[in-house]
């Protein structure tokens, strides 16, 4: 027993998210997670003039109404990867590989049983949910046809992110962003030949949005195969634990909400612009939010995946110096990156959304011209998304909600409904920046909260070695 203490603390030892400086770790857990998302960004620019390009307007008109359900998606896949991914974490960070074995295991029965009962229903009511989503009597069918096909593989989907976020907890960023590197280039493969070569329209973008993501679930043969993962599939955990699955989805549930909140947003706008203005405005909000916000989002998101491993094991090990350290770095960062690339977006918005529209000058001019709103204050309201995160995996669910909500539900969506009240369709528009402004503010109150929280604890003894390193960083 003696001997087995001593190989558990050295392997704890071992692991870099424990013991290596913050900064660099943060950077490099991002930076991987961002090589697969920029392949993502890359399938997703491209998406865009194929779609654009070949199906038209009514296209981007029904990508933009079914778009919730691409939020839906990840605020699923994201809720249940934080929660798995977080319980699994702290268990590891605190010395419990068995428990966090069994925290992955149940975790992945959980989340196939939600997900195969969520993927019935929204394609037995799909008809009603394409109306609800604002879909006008023109795009009906197409977005019907569209909910059914991509419900078929809405399962994968939200498992192989699920996985994913477990793959970072075990230090497997690599193979994480392997598996949407090759999701990506099969997926805009098919999406081609679907609609230029074999003119399947609706059909072969839905089928598209399903394997984009669907693929990811390949790496659910790492954790059968491989043995050198402390996480395992059983059949044994097929009955769930009712207090495990409670904390994982008690843990989850802010990053559920969050993009929950986003898909009432994009609910609540597509209504308001088809309403004040029309099917146009409906495809320019498409082109902008299903491209250049979306590349926005994944800057954030990525950073989400640097914060949640480092954070749930220091957590769980009560490493309050790096936590400091994390949150100081987390919001900086992901603050001037996203800042640098919303001023490409809005100094080159003409250019960018005519590779989307096509010879449609009306559109272009529409959806260049509102980039600037959408896309002017995006670094503040970034932090939000960030901080919730880290509140999150330090067991701060019910601020980790609020903070997750705040920038679309709480502030955006109000703000679109007084702003349009007296500026029209503009209003809805410049509702954003105002939001974004406001939410950073409200944000920042917590963040210094945190800190000071922080600055008061005693930091558990750290492994030899690793309090002189992270020293140099903080």
């Amino acid at each position: 027993m003696a001997e087995e203490a001593v190989a558990t603390v050295a392997s704890d030892e071992s692991r870099e998210l424990s013991t290596k400086p913050v900064h660099g770790l943060f950077v490099k857990y991002s930076l991987i997670t961002l090589i697969g998302m920029a392949a993502q960004a890359v399938m997703v620019i491209l998406e865009g003039v194929i779609i654009g390009n070949g199906l038209g307007s009514f296209g981007l008109a029904v990508v933009g109404i079914i778009m919730p359900l691409e939020l839906l998606n990840l605020a699923l896949g994201g809720a249940l990867g934080m929660g798995v991914a977080t319980v699994a974490g702290n268990r590891l960070g605190a010395g419990d590989a068995a428990g966090a074995r069994k925290a992955f295991s149940q975790g992945f029965w959980l989340s196939a049983y939600l997900i195969v009962a969520v993927s019935v229903l929204i394609f037995a009511f799909a008809p009603q949910i394409a109306l609800v989503l604002g879909a006008t009597p023109d795009l009906a069918d197409g977005v019907v046809e569209f909910i059914r096909i991509f419900m078929c593989f809405y399962p994968f989907c939200i498992l192989g992110q699920m996985m994913g976020s477990v793959l970072r907890v075990d230090e497997k960023p690599g193979l994480a962003t392997a598996a949407q590197f090759g999701s990506a280039v099969l997926a805009v493969v098919w999406l081609y030949c679907s609609v230029f070569l074999a003119n399947l329209g609706i059909a072969g973008a839905a089928v598209y949005y399903g394997t984009s993501i669907g693929l990811w679930f390949v790496v659910i043969f790492y954790f059968v195969f491989s043995k050198n993962t402390k996480f395992k599939i059983r059949f044994s955990d097929m009955k769930l634990d009712g207090a495990l699955c409670r904390e994982i989805l008690v843990i989850g549930l802010p990053t559920f909400l969050m993009q929950a909140a986003s898909l009432v947003y994009t609910t609540v706008i597509n209504n308001y612009l088809g309403a004040l203005g029309g099917d146009l405005e409906i495809s320019a909000f498409a082109i902008l939010n299903g491209y250049l916000v979306y590349i926005l989002n994944m800057m954030w998101l990525c950073s989400t995946y640097g914060v949640q491993p480092l954070a749930s094991v220091n957590y769980g090990a009560r490493r309050a110096d790096r936590l400091k350290t994390l949150i100081r770095v987390a919001v900086a960062d992901t603050a001037v990156a996203i800042a640098a690339i919303s001023a490409l977006f809005i100094v080159f918005a003409a250019p960018i959304c005519t590779v989307f529209c096509g010879d449609e000058p009306d559109l272009v001019a529409l959806a260049s011209e509102n980039a600037l709103p959408l896309c002017l204050l995006a670094c503040l309201g970034a932090t939000s998304n960030v901080m919730s995160a880290y509140f999150q995996t330090v067991d701060k669910v019910v601020l980790a909600t609020v903070l997750g909500m705040s920038r679309y539900l709480i502030f955006t969506v109000p703000c679109i409904m007084i702003m349009s009240s007296f500026m029209g369709v503009t209003g809805v528009w410049w509702a954003q920046p105002v939001a974004d402004a406001l939410c950073f503010a409200f944000t920042l109150v917590f963040v210094a909260r945190e800190l000071r929280r922080l600055n008061a604890l005693k930091t558990t003894d750290a492994p030899h070695g690793a309090a002189d390193e992270e020293g140099a960083v903080a």
